[in-house]
């Protein structure tokens, strides 16, 4: 039992034996270093790859943490081994946010920046790994549109520049990501004002989005997304000559050896990972009508019409929702001339559902700028549209497919909108979106039960949806 292995009384006799200075004759200094390797060393192997966050919680409140980090910020650096490091790693990892943030409260960086000098690169790469999680609980754990909570405890101890300057040794890749990765994180909603220091750190997040790695993607991904919000930052991720290549990237066809497809797959899907990153959530229309001008939307577009649904993965349908919203109505517009509907039906019948609800959610959003723009007793000004490329039929086999429910409620959504003043004239169609829409007036999401109130008030000026609406004295509500 690990509370019996490492009880209070234990716990304060390594407290303090840490807190013992160096000091009296050679064979009393040896032995006092290791009495301490031995208790972090112990330490080590109750906490390494347990998830245990009581057990650190009892570690945090015994001040061994403290102790731990008056030897990484006042020993001589060459007398500090890696069993010291990699104690106070495994202390922030496996552990909650709730864990990281009490260390957090010990004031860790001074310490843990002064050992980003060290000879030994594992303790260097525990160092940054121990900041880099801590980091990410000040991020996790705030506003995101908010700057970073620990920023100037990292610049009272000029961190900042000393993990810049371990991203230029020439160390280990390792070492060299986390660095990357912390001035994300640390430069959230703010400016890089080393303009240096800006186009490298950009630089090396953006070629992380290549990365094999699935997490080292995603997390450059966020990095990136966290400085976009710094329209300078901003500027520096996405210019005008990105664009250009992205565009050319796009047009590139799909022809070649196995590992050309690959190649050309890949790159695409970088360069939708960077644009997501840069639109994900963000209300910029100036931006999105760059994008738009640069005929980046007619490429996904002929990409979705034309291409393997192999070669088609997540992230393409997912860039272009972040293109169509939080967008005004004039982007979306803007968007509809572009003859979006042929290309996102297709991909309606993909096999990954994940992509067909993507799709379905572009195609609400669309749709619903055209009904939005127009007079509420005209009908919908892209049904003919959809019509021609089978669109309504697919959107309702969408509904009627096993799927998830926020597929099945847009598809329905979608189909209201679409009937504007004007019959269903399938009666099975008529009846089950019908009956779906008035079942969503009850839904949780109140987004969804306002859609889906005005679907049947759109369906309701023809009179055949009228009876059918108001079967069983039912009444659409103010």
């Amino acid at each position: 039992n690990r509370s019996e292995i490492l009880n209070e009384q234990e716990l304060k006799r390594i407290e303090q034996d840490l807190k013992q200075p160096i000091e009296g004759k050679q064979e009393q200094q040896k032995n006092i270093i290791q009495r301490q390797e031995t208790d972090v060393l112990f330490l080590s192997s109750v906490r390494e790859g347990r998830n245990d966050n009581e057990l650190r919680k009892r570690i945090i409140s015994s001040g061994v943490v403290e102790s731990l980090l008056i030897i990484f910020n006042t020993r001589d650096l060459n007398s500090i081994t890696r069993t010291y490091s990699l104690a106070f790693f495994h202390l922030t990892n496996p552990s909650s946010d709730e864990v990281k943030l009490l260390i957090a409260e010990k004031k860790p960086y001074p310490g843990l920046i002064r050992l980003l000098v060290h000879t030994d690169d594992d303790i260097v790469n525990d160092s940054i790994s121990s900041i880099f999680l801590i980091l990410q609980t000040g991020s996790n754990t705030t506003p995101e549109s908010d700057p970073h909570p620990h920023y100037e405890s990292l610049q009272e101890s000029d961190g900042i520049k000393k993990i810049f300057a371990l991203f230029h040794k020439n160390g280990s890749r390792y070492n060299r990501d986390r660095s990357a990765l912390c001035i994300g994180y640390l430069f959230r909603a703010r400016e890089i004002t080393d303009p240096i220091m800006r186009q490298e750190i950009i630089n090396h997040l953006k070629s992380l989005l290549s990365d094999e790695n699935a997490w080292l993607k995603d997390t450059a991904k966020w990095r990136l997304k966290y400085l976009a919000q710094n329209s300078t930052n901003r500027s520096e991720i996405l210019n005008e000559n990105e664009l250009k290549r992205i565009k050319q990237d796009l047009k590139q066809s799909i022809v070649g050896t196995q590992e050309q497809l690959k190649n050309i797959t890949q790159r695409q899907e970088t360069d939708f990972l960077l644009l997501s990153s840069v639109l994900d959530g963000r209300e910029d229309n100036e931006l999105r009508k760059r994008i738009i001008s640069s005929r980046i939307v007619e490429n996904l577009l002929l990409i979705f019409t034309y291409r393997n649904f192999n070669l088609i993965t997540r992230i393409y349908s997912e860039t272009f929702i972040d293109i169509t919203n939080p967008s005004s109505d004039e982007i979306k517009l803007l968007i509809a001339k572009k003859k979006p509907y042929p290309g996102l039906i297709r991909l309606l019948e993909h096999p990954v559902d994940f992509i067909a609800s993507y799709t379905i959610i572009s195609i609400f959003n669309i749709q619903f700028s055209g009904s939005s723009t127009t007079p509420e007793s005209d009908s919908h000004p892209h049904y003919e549209t959809i019509q021609q490329c089978d669109g309504i039929k697919k959107i309702f086999a969408l509904f009627q497919k096993n799927g998830s429910k926020f597929s099945r409620d847009r598809s329905a959504l979608c189909i209201g909108y679409l009937f504007k003043a004007r019959e269903i004239s399938d009666p099975i169609m008529r009846q089950e979106i019908i009956n779906h829409l008035k079942s969503l007036l009850n839904d949780s999401d109140t987004l969804v039960k306002g859609r889906a109130k005005d679907a049947l008030k759109y369906l309701s000026q023809n009179a055949v949806n009228k009876t059918d609406i108001e079967t069983e004295g039912f009444t659409i509500p103010k």
